[in-house]
Formats: C-alpha cells, structure tokens, sequence
C-alpha cells in the first residue's frame, strides 16, 4: 500500500513539473511598448491584462524653455479572441491633449517682432475594433469612430491608432 501511495506522489509530481514546460509559457498580462493614436494618446504606453479585461496607459510629456506638449490616454480593452499569434479587442479609449508655445509674429504697429504665448489644449476619445499580430513582441492595430475635441467642436471621424508592444 505505501509503494502505490508513494507511486501515485511521484508520478502527480512529474506531471505537475512537466506542465510547467517553460518553452510553451508565456505570460500576457503585461505589455510595455509605444503607441500612437489619437483617441488613445501618444508616447510610452502600458498595458494590464485580466483575462479578457484589460487597460491600457498611454503618455509623453515633454517641457522646455518654449514648449510645453503633453499627451496622456486611458483605455479600456475587452479581447474577444486571443491565439498563439493573433489577437481580437475591442477598445474605448480616451486622450487628453494640451500644447502650450511661444509664436513670434510681427507686429505692423511697432515695427517688430513679440511674442505670444499660443494655447491649445483639448480632449478626445475613440471606439472600435483592434488586433495585434505576434508572440512576445506585438504589433497593434485600432481602428475605429473618434470624438475629438468633445468639449468645444465635437467632430467626429474614423480614427486609426498603432503600437509595438513587449510581452511580459
């Protein structure tokens, strides 16, 4: 009896550690990459997976003497089909934009040039579909309908967003 107790520890054993083929592994919950999209934001981009849920961060700040750009986006993402190399997402991502710079114009009155400190600032958000094509390294691609500058114009257009993203 403690022979067929000892063989059946084994052999549970060796099937939990050849389950656990590092080769065949690999873990998606975190990708770290860059993005471009316009309702989805600009720059250095992370993404978290729960399963099929998951969200994605997106920003690039940038601050000198002249030029304040900052672009930041948060994304929602659902994925409805994930493969060894493919997979299919939806996405509702929104992108804060703010540009602040100095433009010289010439002044007609005084006969020079001043400058003027130019504002643009505004906040736009997307939906549709995505897909990303790889293993460990994937490239991504969102398509899909954009709001872009909600609260002063709201116009509406297709919208295209892209990303190369590293899996760990």
């Amino acid at each position: 009896m403690k022979k067929i107790f000892v063989l059946m520890i084994v052999s549970l054993s060796l099937t939990y550690v050849s389950g656990q083929n590092e080769k065949d592994f690999v873990s998606k919950s975190n990708e770290f990459g860059i993005h471009a999209g316009a309702t989805t934001g600009i720059g250095l981009s992370y993404r978290h997976w729960f399963d099929k849920v998951g969200f994605q961060l997106t920003a690039l700040p940038i601050r000198t003497e002249k030029l304040t750009f900052i672009s930041a986006g948060a994304t929602a993402l659902y994925s409805f089909y994930d493969s060894k190399y493919v997979m299919v997402f939806g996405y509702l991502g929104g992108h804060y934009f703010m540009q602040e710079n100095d433009e010289e114009r010439y002044n007609d009155r005084i006969g020079r040039f001043e400058t003027y400190p130019v504002e643009e600032e505004s906040f736009s958000f997307g939906i549709g579909p995505g897909f990303a094509f790889g293993r460990v390294v994937r490239f991504n691609l969102m398509v899909g309908y954009g709001f872009y500058d909600v609260f002063e114009k709201f116009n509406m257009f297709p919208t295209a967003e892209i990303g190369l993203y590293y899996r760990f």
